[in-house]
């Protein structure tokens, strides 16, 4: 009887850990989703908050890798304040935010359009890595 009681407190205390481990993991899933949303509004005075000190994104073109960092990207609004980012889908699981959209710019007098596959690492609450594949709509 001992046994089987112990065994019936172990089981509890193992489903409720899962659970609560689930509970954490679906919060912490929506609040990569936020965080991510948000780095596509390109607001100076967020990049702060939403990206690692130590953050690097990354793209190729023309079969070159180009990287950049926080500033990099700081430099990027400031010089480009008529980008803008329009999520088509957006997906999460664990650490990791994958997003479709598409990438609106002026390029002189001409609107350009880019369609982008973006995947970002989200670690203690702040993008650390950004990747990017792209391809010009127009």
């Amino acid at each position: 009887m001992k046994k089987l009681v112990f065994l019936t407190a172990v089981l509890m205390l193992a489903s409720t850990s899962c659970q609560t481990k689930t509970e954490e993991n679906k919060i912490s899933i929506e609040e990569n989703k936020k965080i991510s949303s948000l780095y596509h509004q390109r607001n100076l005075e967020d990049i702060d908050k939403l990206l690692a000190d130590d953050f690097i994104g990354s793209y190729y073109s023309n079969e070159k890798l180009y990287t950049w960092k926080k500033e990099n990207h700081k430099n990027s609004i400031k010089n480009n304040p008529n980008v803008k980012d329009s999520i088509l889908t957006q997906i999460a699981e664990d650490d990791w935010v994958a997003e479709r959209f598409i990438r609106t710019f002026k390029n002189g007098d001409t609107i350009m359009k880019s369609e982008v596959m973006q995947f970002k690492q989200i670690k203690n609450g702040k993008i650390i890595n950004s990747w990017e594949l792209f391809s010009p709509i127009n």
